[in-house]
């Protein structure tokens, strides 16, 4: 290696970091240009200062990296393991408290380097700093520190909101971004954000593709789409709500695609864990009370004995579990009941809406013994009266069936990618993914328009699960023309599709399902009495 102790451009960028010598705009240009362009003089310049950059950085809990990211792409040997070594026994052996410690050095091979050169690549780029700012607050919301806000965000700025909503947008990207506080994050530049706490969403237009958002653990680059990204303490995550990004490590690894739908945590580890397939974590509503009303929809649960070689032999659709057993009543348009006469039935229940999730649901529901492997599913079916004449339409997801049927004709079917009624029957159907709700990956489904006018329809809800008795599923309905109250996020509070409404302690569990949906999956509903569906004859 070069020896550098009589290289002035050393000499100078050593200088600059310690904050002892003023440079000219045009030799700071030369370094600059010196420096990401010789491999050799960042390793000797980070042999010289890595200690310190490290040790600044890790005590200050800063991101200093996010800016030389690109341009520095140190070339650490791959024998430095005794280098970090060092450096985290001299972190050991300062003052600095154990939370501080936030970056994990094994794991961030080339972040003292970057660090190291921080505050000089920002003391070099001041005068190339937009005076204008790179993004404008157009919406504040919440008390707290909000009067000491300003309007106008710089370059570098740090923005702390402690409680509330903010809205913002980039000025050169057009990137727009809600964020609900606690919120803490520095507008790293024109294109950039660092996320030290708080969560934030991000619509970006095409003019703002490459937009990135930094976290402790990951680096999030946009490819055209909106994604929500959380962060704490513990790690971060994200959400993508439409399109994709490319998901960066911290060290060599390459980046990873994620789509719409996905979901991921990444602890302070570094370790990746997709959230799609985890359970949902939602919470189960209690099971309404069993006594019918006229004002009650009612139906049963249905599922195979545990038992049943002959029909099993006997029907070809019995080898796609219940929901091809089902699959002849739904072409006949609910007449035909034939398919069910060797099935096991529990006791009427009376319909309370579809919402989260149902663990117990069949023993709970006097479907026992059944055979548990082959699933089970609901149908409820009567006379409604909707609230008003006009067009409406379905919204949700279960995991793994759902179907509505208006008058006979399948109108929704929210069911997973596996279910019989999704693979078996032609029926519209469009996923919306930036409405996510409960476990699934693919959002919301949206099922056709379909028109009431004065007279009642005769409806048949199917709800189930296809094995076990672990189901989730969730159904809102839309009236065309009514102005729903949104999200902080976009999405629409569409109504809880009901045909009562629902006692006070139900009310308040479904309150708290909303409320785990809003906080931790991005979704959500409402419930409104002018939203009822009047049940005028059961069945």
């Amino acid at each position: 290696m070069k020896n550098f102790e009589k290289d002035q451009d050393f000499l100078d960028l050593l200088a600059a970091w310690h904050e002892n010598k003023n440079l000219t705009p045009v030799r700071r240009r030369s370094l600059l240009a010196r420096l990401t362009n010789d491999s050799e003089l960042r390793q000797e310049l980070a042999r010289e200062i890595e200690m310190a950059g490290l040790t600044r950085a890790a005590q200050a809990g800063e991101h200093r990296w996010l800016e030389l990211e690109e341009i520095l792409q140190s070339d650490i040997s791959q024998n430095s393991s005794g280098f970090e070594h060092s450096i985290m026994e001299k972190l050991k052996s300062s003052p600095q408290k154990s939370s501080k410690k936030v970056i994990s050095f094994p794991q961030f091979s080339w972040i003292g380097l970057a660090a190291s050169f921080i505050f000089l690549f920002f003391h070099f780029s001041n005068e190339q700093q937009d005076k204008q700012g790179v993004a404008e607050i157009i919406r504040l919301e919440g008390k707290k520190n909000s009067g000491n806000i300003k309007r106008i965000l710089a370059k570098g700025e740090e923005f702390t909101f402690e409680q509330g909503l903010v809205e913002m947008a980039f000025r050169e990207s057009g990137v727009h971004l809600v964020g609900t506080g606690p919120l803490q994050m520095t507008l790293v530049g024109n294109d950039r954000v660092f996320l030290k706490k708080g969560e934030i969403k991000l619509v970006v237009p095409p003019q703002g593709i490459g937009f990135v958002v930094d976290t402790m653990e990951r680096k999030f680059v946009d490819l055209g789409t909106s994604f929500v990204v959380q962060a704490n303490t513990q790690g971060s995550k994200v959400l993508v709500l439409d399109g994709e990004i490319a998901v960066g490590a911290r060290n060599s690894r390459p980046s990873q695609l994620m789509r719409k739908g996905s979901m991921a945590d990444f602890d302070r580890g570094s370790k990746m864990k997709m959230r799609s397939g985890k359970p949902s974590g939602v919470p189960e509503i209690s099971l309404p009370i069993m006594l019918a009303t006229p004002s009650s929809l009612q139906g049963q649960i249905i599922g195979f004995q545990e038992s049943s070689p002959n029909l099993q032999k006997s029907n070809e659709n019995s080898e796609h579990g219940i929901a091809g057993q089902f699959l002849p009543l739904i072409q006949s348009k609910f007449q035909n009941q034939s398919c069910l006469q060797e099935l096991t039935f529990g006791r009427p229940l009376r319909f309370a809406g579809i919402a989260g999730t149902y663990n117990r649901y069949p023993n709970a529901a006097s479907l026992s013994p059944y055979d548990s492997e082959r699933g089970w599913l609901m149908w409820y079916d009567g006379k409604l009266q909707a609230p008003q004449p006009g067009r409406y339409r379905f919204w949700g997801y279960a995991d793994n069936h759902l179907l509505v049927a208006v008058n006979g004709k399948p109108v929704f079917e929210g069911s997973r990618y596996d279910s019989s009624f999704r693979n078996k029957l032609n029926i519209f159907r469009n996923n919306h993914p930036s409405f996510p709700c409960l476990n699934a990956r693919a959002g919301f489904a949206r099922g056709e328009w379909f028109e009431v006018r004065g007279e009642p329809v005769d409806i048949d809800l199917l709800f189930g699960e296809s094995s076990k008795n672990q189901t989730s599923g969730i159904l809102l309905i839309e009236q065309e023309g009514i102005d729903y109250e949104n999200t902080y996020w976009g999405q629409p509070k569409w109504p809880l599709f009901l045909t009562e409404l629902p006692e006070e302690k139900q009310l308040v569990e479904l309150d708290e399902l909303r409320i785990h949906m809003e906080e931790n999956i991005q979704g959500s509903f409402s419930i409104s009495a002018d939203s009822i569906w009047t049940v005028t004859q059961g069945t």
